[in-house]
């Protein structure tokens, strides 16, 4: 069977626990926690090495099947932990006999497939076979990205066990600074209540002042200042990311993506269409919807016809960057100035 994160969370806090797990996805972190919450519940934090097993890659069957097979030691249960397997680069025997051991697994064992550093393309012959198998066998569990509302819930919860206290839009605002990274998210919580202290409040100015701002915050800072208009502080940013050893072809391309959603978002705003439905018209994952809210209301004032020129502007860089021996800030700094020249043009 398939489940969503959630009822598979209510399933383990339950202990409805399932003889075969697949939990794969493009959240290796939520991916992790749902590992260490299945071992806790089935051999403890303590257990015996029999009793708990970790394989990194592609088993050799023969033993997978040995450990699958064996007894618990002193324990009820076992888990045997797989870490990303690739159906596709196993030979037909032994993907044959991986299907048979998945079909076959024990009351007294758990065998738990985790991709976290690994990502399948379900659409290929032996990996719609593996996940088919488990899906009868037991529980399968894709984790993509999380709501933006969701991880800001799950900040103030974290901050909250510890005494700490932190608005919901000073909690979305985190998520925002860090992109919705839950590992970013989980790292920089913690330090933030350290920081505090039991009792304290964590508010914006905190975050300010101890939260690495990421790239493409950065970046979208960089693109409301060419839309307002202020060039000092536009060349300003530039100047500090390539300070910080970013590379200009890189700010170039998130400065490419954050005007593609500009004017994706206007677009969307001219049709009457409501930013959830277009983050998923346009195919933007669950923890970056937040995106094209944002977007839209940046674009409230700006012209169709200027985003648009901001597109062919950035266009241009970038072949330019790519295929010519000019210096690549002095590229992007170009191209910086063109936007400001559109953004004063009335006439598109």
């Amino acid at each position: 069977m398939t489940l969503t994160e959630d009822k598979l969370s209510s399933d383990i806090r339950a202990g409805r626990i399932e003889r075969v797990y697949f939990l794969y996805g493009k959240e290796p972190f939520l991916i992790k926690t749902y590992v260490d919450r299945l071992i806790k519940k089935t051999v403890g934090e303590d257990a015996l090495d029999f009793n708990l097993v970790r394989i990194s890659g592609n088993p050799d069957t023969d033993m997978l099947s040995d450990h699958v097979d064996g007894l618990p030691v002193f324990a009820d249960i076992k888990l045997i932990s797989v870490n990303d397997i690739d159906p596709e680069k196993m030979e037909k025997e032994a993907f044959e006999r991986l299907l048979s051991i998945i079909g076959d697994v024990p009351e007294t064992t758990v065998l738990l497939f985790n991709n976290t550093g690994l990502s399948l393309d379900e659409r290929k012959s032996q990996t719609k076979k593996f996940i088919s198998a488990i899906e009868k066998a037991g529980v399968v569990c894709k984790m993509d990205a999380m709501p933006q509302s969701k991880i800001a819930e799950l900040i103030i919860k974290k901050a909250a066990k510890q005494g700490v206290v932190i608005s919901r839009e000073d909690a979305l605002y985190l998520t925002e600074r860090v992109l919705c990274s839950l590992n970013l998210v989980s790292e920089e919580t913690a330090k933030l209540i350290s920081y505090a202290g039991s009792g304290g409040v964590i508010d914006r100015a905190m975050i300010d002042s101890l939260v690495a701002k990421q790239l493409d915050t950065s970046v979208y800072e960089l693109a409301t200042a060419i839309n307002s208009g202020k060039s000092e502080q536009a060349f300003g940013i530039v100047s500090d990311l390539i300070f910080q050893r970013v590379e200009p072809v890189v700010i170039l391309s998130a400065l490419s993506g954050t005007y593609l959603d500009f004017y994706r978002a206007k677009i969307a705003k001219m049709t009457g269409v409501l930013p959830n439905q277009a983050a998923e018209e346009f195919s933007y994952a669950k923890n970056r919807s937040w995106v094209l809210s944002k977007a839209m209301n940046a674009v409230s004032r700006l012209r169709v016809g200027y985003l648009r020129k901001t597109l062919e502007i950035l266009n241009e860089a970038d072949i330019i960057m790519k295929s010519s021996p000019i210096d690549s800030r002095t590229v992007i700094e170009q191209a910086i100035t063109k936007l400001f020249v559109a953004q004063r043009d009335k006439s598109v």
